[in-house]
């Protein structure tokens, strides 16, 4: 179920790499008292951590914080100015909107209400809450994207989310790789080279014998290195040989075009194939991923063409009010948007 809790930056979230060099943040202590004043309202550090209660202590970095801090400081300069037009959502539209996430979830009313408190971590009333907000700043943009019609005066000019057909095609048309066929894997290759057919014969028992060791669970992987020859092994970006091959596609397949055509059309991804012989090889496969799309139309691609162009104009909405209320609004600290 998609959480409607407010936005963490994944970027600070991610898993830190495991490189020497690199000097990971200092948690530091946690901030008490007033985090931030925006007009005539405060916001605690209380509430940025709340926002976090989901994220272990270790990743609440500082600059984490902050990040959230500006989350919530922004969202309480659009309900302010939502205020300002007399916004209001009635209790009849949070429990409709609560509804239907109940109903996408697929969980009863006790198993929704356990989700909220549990994996959330919230009350239902501030569960409530959180979407009352959410729903309030939606209705102050859909306000003021068709303000300028009412008021030629109007202190923002916002884009219309409205998509035009000539806008979709215009995407479509610059952004052609992300509408192109993909076929493309990982798999691992375990092979032996055979010179004439009485080794043929020798090779393919060893490979039935090696195939009954990765069905009882030893991965092939580990099995290719020990076993093959480190020759008939790719060599990755970083130079160095392995029994894997990673983003291939058929055009740059270095087997046989039945092999290649029986790896990305019938060998599923998970699977591992009987012993095959290829030229001169005998050989395992398994696949670790795989990818199969087929080339989108521009008919095909429109829903996803129009879901992109209407999250960018939102985007652009978000920025250029925000800009707007700050500089006609009280910040403190005054750099917390810079």
């Amino acid at each position: 179920m998609k959480s409607l809790i407010l936005p963490v930056l994944v970027l600070a979230l991610a898993a830190p790499r495991q490189e020497p060099a690199k000097v990971v943040p200092p948690v530091g202590p946690r901030p008490s008292g007033i985090a931030a004043r925006i007009n005539n309202e405060i916001i605690t550090w209380d509430e940025v951590e709340m926002t976090l209660r989901t994220i272990s202590p270790e990743q609440r970095i500082p600059e984490l914080r902050r990040n959230q801090l500006r989350v919530l400081a922004e969202r309480m300069l659009f309900l302010q100015e939502a205020k300002n037009y007399g916004i209001t959502v009635a209790e009849a539209d949070v429990d409709g909107i609560v509804e239907g996430e109940r109903k996408r979830s697929g969980y009863s009313p006790e198993q929704f209400q356990h989700y909220i408190n549990t994996v959330e971590n919230l009350s239902i009333s501030e569960y409530r809450d959180i979407i009352r907000k959410d729903r309030t700043i939606q209705l102050l943009f859909s306000r003021l994207v068709t303000e300028p019609l009412r008021n030629p005066n109007s202190k923002v000019m916002l884009l219309i989310e409205f998509v035009s057909p000539e806008e979709m095609r215009e995407y479509y048309t610059a952004n052609a790789e992300q509408f192109k066929a993909i076929q493309q894997m990982d798999l691992v290759r375990l092979a032996f080279q055979f010179q004439t057919p009485e080794e043929r014969d020798e090779k393919t028992r060893l490979v039935q014998s090696i195939r009954r060791k990765h069905k009882e669970g030893s991965p092939l992987f580990y099995l290719a290195v020990y076993y093959m020859d480190i020759s008939l092994m790719p060599r990755g970006k970083d130079g160095k040989s392995s029994p894997v091959y990673e983003n291939l596609t058929p055009k740059d397949s270095p087997f046989s075009k039945e092999t290649t055509q029986f790896l990305f059309e019938t060998l599923k991804e998970g699977e591992t194939s009987d012993v095959i012989v290829d030229g001169n090889t005998v050989n395992l496969f398994n696949i670790l991923r795989k990818v199969n799309e087929k080339a989108k139309t521009f008919e095909e691609a429109q829903p996803f063409i129009r879901k992109q162009l209407e999250a960018a104009k939102r985007r652009a909405n978000q920025k250029t009010l925000r800009d707007a209320l700050i500089r006609r609004s009280f910040v403190e600290p005054a750099d917390l948007f810079k």
